[in-house]
């Protein structure tokens, strides 16, 4: 009887040890598979080849608990800075990170400021986009994190590829982001164009992850914000919505004295949509000013002499 509970002692035991060990986080496998989302990329240089040599082998000698740390002095080597693998690996790290229990903004922080130098990153626009969603959405750095993204969006040409953050779960139990990349589906890639110029979230976006969700986050007081914001309704037929933004704008132009170019905007709020009763009140007030502004006599002009 004690054999046999020996020999499943020592069963368990080599059961944890396999576990204790790096095998579930597929470091090089899910970090070769995030690079396949840049096309332009070429075969591997020996820099590469090295950079995938430290993964694997991290995953074999270092047990799960030290993989982590051991990921930090990776992250801070210079000579691998010059793989093209290391920003996949950086993206990698910021979504294990994310999931990590307790982690607050501090972790997912680290590793986003150092993918943040890799401007030209197809996984930057996923990264800036988890970020916000673990972000609470009252918290004071969610305007200044989605004025980084737009800024970063604007600053890249139209034809860059960009990948979807890819979410699992649902409404009710929640979302979580994609973490394996080892296996399943290949990554979902979009040029940054398509992403800005639609409303309807593309696969692997939820709602308040597109371009357009990004922009209402930083809408107040901003004219120029707003433009865009209309333009992308009015492309994508959602006249309710252009017409909201309208009469935003509108407000701003009436604090501003600006009657003729208020009504302006109003009377095209109120032909997108005729049941915007914000906008005819709105409206109506504006007249009425521009009325009394009529009535009222110019200032006499000084004689000249």
């Amino acid at each position: 009887m004690r054999k046999a509970l020996l020999a499943v002692l020592a069963a368990v035991a080599v059961l944890i040890a396999g576990v204790s060990f790096a095998g579930d986080w597929n470091l090089a496998k899910s970090v070769r598979r995030l690079e396949r989302v840049a096309p332009d990329y070429q075969d591997d240089k020996e820099i590469d080849k090295k950079f995938i040599d430290v993964l694997d082998l991290t995953e074999k000698t270092r047990k799960e608990a030290e993989v982590y740390d051991e990921a930090k002095k990776i992250a801070d080597m210079p000579a691998l800075a010059e793989s093209k693998y290391m920003d996949s690996f950086l993206y990698y790290m910021f979504v294990k990170s994310v999931m990590l229990p307790k982690s607050g903004t501090a972790e997912p922080g680290f590793w986003l400021d150092r993918l943040k130098s890799y401007d030209r990153s197809p996984h930057l626009l996923a990264a800036y986009l988890l970020r916000m969603r673990f972000v609470s959405k009252n918290a004071f750095d969610i305007r200044r994190d989605a004025q980084l993204a737009v800024d970063w969006i604007k600053s890249q040409k139209p034809e860059m590829k960009v990948r979807a953050p890819e979410y699992a779960g649902n409404f009710v139990l929640g979302y979580k982001p994609r973490t394996d990349f080892a296996g399943g589906n290949y990554l979902k890639l979009y040029k940054l164009s398509y992403y800005k110029e639609t409303v309807t979230p593309p696969a692997g976006f939820l709602e308040d992850d597109t371009y357009i969700s990004l922009l209402s986050r930083i809408k107040e007081g901003r004219e120029d914000i707003m433009t865009e914001m209309t333009g992308i309704y009015r492309k994508a037929g959602k006249r309710k919505e252009a017409s909201a933004i309208l009469y935003k704008r509108a407000l701003l132009k009436a604090n501003e004295k600006e009657f003729e170019q208020a009504k302006a905007l109003l009377d095209d709020a109120v032909k997108l949509n005729p049941d915007n009763a914000a906008a005819k009140k709105e409206r109506d007030r504006i007249k009425l000013e521009m009325t009394y502004k009529s009535l009222t006599p110019a200032e006499p002009k000084e004689p000249t002499e």
